[in-house]
């Protein structure tokens, strides 16, 4: 496809219309409208935002395709700004290993910004992907535009992760925005003698949750239902027996009852209990007072 393609598929979708993400609509603000290229069907599906800095470490890349890569196995859509350094990077990783990622524009859809991520573009569209803004499609990028997109990223994530991020950053406006949205935000730590990390460093000391595997994603949200190949593996790498996972996976950090793991599994009362029981012998979870556990 040429990167001089001219967009011409563009829908304009109204906060009133049933496919407006229902995520945006709840936030503080939301754009009225959204102009929308590819494939509609993302805007409602579950998504996690990865956004960092524009000029990212070895260590940044290298991160941001990891959480990319594990985000796509088990199921997440991937939403960014499509900007250069760490939005690229993660849309460009997901892409590659097929999943499904969200663009959002600071310019309108014809007057593609920055500008040399054209091609980025169109292989998102080319991969079933979707490119969002809510500028008018001529319209220029601006200052102001930056910060109301970064609202959008982070609005239409279950959750924000911050791969990289130097002092007083764009992306720590983001990680103000989604903690207004009352979205967690996640935080990979860096190196304390990396000026790529000063940021997401000290998100983490003002309570940003540390992120060092996508497990931590997984348990932070019990009632998604994640691609469970990938749950598997993530649990086998802790030594829990495959044979256990169909209740390990439900077994919380908090308090967790039998009633629960009852009812989002296909195991009789029985099983579970005996599982339960294998689990805490080999030291994965510990019986609380009144029937409940938790993992340890």
């Amino acid at each position: 496809m040429s990167t001089n393609l001219e967009v011409i598929h563009i829908r304009i979708i109204k906060i009133e219309d049933k496919l407006y993400p229902a995520n945006l609509r709840s936030i503080k603000n939301p754009p009225k409208q959204l102009y929308a290229e590819g494939n509609f069907d993302l805007l409602n599906q579950n998504g996690i935002a990865v956004v960092g800095s524009r000029k990212c470490s070895d260590y940044g890349e290298k991160t941001a395709k990891k959480f990319a890569r594990e985000l796509t196995q088990i199921g997440i859509n991937v939403i960014s700004g499509m900007a250069i350094g760490i939005d690229e990077i993660t849309h460009s990783e997901t892409i590659r290993n097929n999943g499904k990622t969200i663009a959002v524009l600071p310019s309108g859809l014809e007057n593609v910004y920055p500008p040399e991520n054209r091609i980025l573009y169109n292989k998102i569209l080319e991969n079933g992907g979707l490119v969002l803004s809510e500028y008018a499609p001529k319209e220029e990028a601006t200052s102001k535009n930056f910060l109301n997109r970064n609202r959008i990223v982070s609005g239409l994530g279950l959750c924000l992760i911050i791969i990289e991020a130097k002092y007083r950053s764009g992306t720590s406006v983001t990680a103000r925005l989604a903690k207004e949205q009352g979205k967690k935000v996640f935080c990979v730590p860096s190196n304390l003698d990396s000026k790529y990390g000063i940021g997401t460093n000290q998100m983490i000391k003002d309570g940003a949750v540390l992120l060092t595997g996508i497990g931590d994603i997984i348990e932070s949200y019990p009632d998604i239902k994640f691609n469970v190949i990938m749950q598997e593996h993530i649990c086998k790498t802790k030594g829990v027996k495959k044979e256990y996972m169909d209740v390990y996976k439900y077994v919380q950090n908090r308090s967790t009852d039998i009633e629960y793991i009852y009812n989002n599994t296909n195991v009789s009362i029985g099983d579970i209990n005996f599982k339960l029981t294998m689990l805490e012998l080999e030291g994965f979870i510990e019986k609380l007072p009144g029937g409940f556990y938790r993992r340890i």
